[in-house]
């Protein structure tokens, strides 16, 4: 069996640490923790469970600390997971059994899949991560900051893709893991420090412009993503996050609020299209702010391309703003398409994300609004046959849901009809006494 060398730079880790040393407890030959500096109890319980214990004065450089830790690591693979992140049993079994078949050789690293979690424990965005490599002396880590993998020699390292099986969960962008670990300044200066090495670093750029677009200093923001589009080069790999997340952030500045210049963002757009023309969050952008113009047409033109491209192409490192705004897409595409007079593809549109999502209140109520226009008995009749295709009218929850729904839309005549045919005089009257 290959030995896996877990390792890990930790500093005020106490209320993560135990998970971070026992969910691959199995796989793992050896358990190193770098310390950069704790005063909680960090040490003392990696210490109890068993793990190798190093520390290490923190110097403003993650990839300084990190290859420390791989500098301790004796095993055949690197480990390299950071204390808020763990994986699922089934994760483990399967990686194991990537270990034990003689392929795994052939590589210098494995891709898997990297999901952050909210507070509720749902993944609100995926991306991939390398974070099992061997352990080789050509292989380390990069940058003081958004630390990447790389070959000292310059080679290209062979990466195994296990996306699709295996993944890493993070916790660590939960609300109150962010307060926890809020360095004032700490990021900027790293960044910049880089940037002084290396002042064409095109993602560097992008996230020394990501700084000032989270304190909501967007004219700072707006030169720096400049400056990194810039220096972007001709060809950009499909996966390529950090250059989507550039664009992404100087096309919001652009279509919103008082920097807003949508000559400048259509430029953008253009551009951003070409170098990743898989990405759908460019078109969901535009889109949107093309419903605020009041423009259904292009909107749709646009939210439909957005759409499109998430259904091809997936959200595996893209798409990452429209995974998460959905149902704020679907509900700006079926508004629009109803404004436009576009009634068939108001239904498609409204029915194709019901089916996924049935409590989608605002874009149910458009669609009933569209499917009984016409009124009459054998029209509300019709209706309500297609709707039991979408809900249960056996269960109360989904029979309230709807009558709510149709009362929203504002059609009267719909909803007496529905009360008529889902309710009983009892249950009506319960409904309208509570």
């Amino acid at each position: 069996m290959i030995r896996v060398s877990q390792c890990m730079i930790v500093k005020n880790e106490e209320k993560n640490i135990e998970k971070a040393l026992t969910w691959g407890k199995d796989l793992m030959w050896e358990q190193i923790v770098v310390d950069t500096g704790s005063t909680d109890r960090t040490v003392e319980i990696a210490r109890a469970l068993g793990a190798k214990i190093y520390c290490f004065p923190w110097s403003d450089d993650f990839a300084a600390a990190k290859n420390f830790a791989i500098g301790q690591a004796a095993g055949d693979w690197i480990a390299f997971l950071d204390a808020d992140e763990y994986m699922t049993p089934e994760g483990v079994a399967s990686i194991s059994n990537l270990f034990s078949g003689s392929q795994i050789q052939r590589f210098d690293g494995i891709s898997t899949g990297w999901q952050q979690l909210d507070e509720e424990g749902t993944i609100f965005s995926s991306a991939t991560q390398v974070r099992f490599f061997k352990n080789l002396p050509d292989i380390r880590y990069r940058r003081r900051i958004h630390e990447q993998l790389i070959s000292v020699s310059g080679r290209e390292l062979k990466i195994a893709d296990a996306v699709l099986d295996i993944s890493i969960f993070h916790t660590g962008y939960q609300k109150q893991a962010l307060a926890d670990k809020k360095k004032s300044g700490r990021n900027l200066r790293l960044i910049q420090e880089e940037l002084k090495e290396h002042p064409d670093d095109y993602e560097m750029l992008g996230y020394l412009g990501d700084e000032y677009y989270v304190n909501q200093e967007f004219q700072e923001a707006i030169q720096y993503y400049r400056r990194s589009i810039a220096c972007m080069p001709d060809l950009l790999a499909d996966y390529d996050q950090r250059s989507a997340v550039t664009f992404c952030r100087l096309l919001s500045i652009l279509t919103e609020g008082e920097y807003a210049s949508y000559t400048e963002a259509e430029v953008i757009y253009q551009k951003a299209s070409r170098l990743l023309p898989q990405e759908a969050d460019f078109a969901y952008i535009i889109g949107r702010y093309f419903a605020a113009e009041g423009d259904a047409q292009k909107a749709i033109f646009y939210l439909e391309q957005a759409i499109f491209k998430l259904n091809t192409y997936g959200c595996n490192n893209k798409a990452l703003l429209l995974a998460a705004n959905l149902k704020d897409a679907f509900d700006i595409l079926v508004r629009c398409c109803y404004e436009a007079g576009e009634a068939q593809k108001c239904v498609t549109n409204a029915v194709n994300y019901l089916k996924n999502d049935r409590y989608a209140m605002s874009i149910l109520s458009r669609l009933i609004l569209v499917l009984t226009q016409s009124g009459g008995r054998e029209t509300y009749k019709q209706v309500l046959l297609f709707f039991s295709q979408l809900y249960d009218y056996s269960a109360l929850k989904d029979r309230l849901f709807l009558l709510t729904a149709a009362e929203r839309s504002g059609c009267k005549k719909f909803v007496a009809h529905l009360e008529g045919w889902l309710f009983t005089p009892e249950e009506l009257t319960a409904i309208k006494n509570r």
